[in-house]
């Protein structure tokens, strides 16, 4: 199971960083259906960031 978060944890670091940079430039778009402003942004930055720090304290932190 670690082997899977130690995964994980890049695509949420890839998500962060993706939502994180859209916040910061305030680009707006839809993608099916949904509208992505910068305040969506800013709150899938903060969470993903939190799954982030979650993710790598049970694949490399908890023993």
């Amino acid at each position: 199971m670690k082997e899977f978060a130690k995964f994980f944890t890049g695509v949420a670091a890839n998500q962060a960083l993706t939502h994180g940079a859209l916040a910061a430039t305030g680009v707006q778009f839809s993608l099916f259906g949904i509208s992505y402003d910068q305040r969506i942004n800013t709150t899938s930055a903060i969470v993903w960031a939190v799954l982030v720090a979650l993710l790598i304290y049970y694949a490399w932190g908890k023993r």
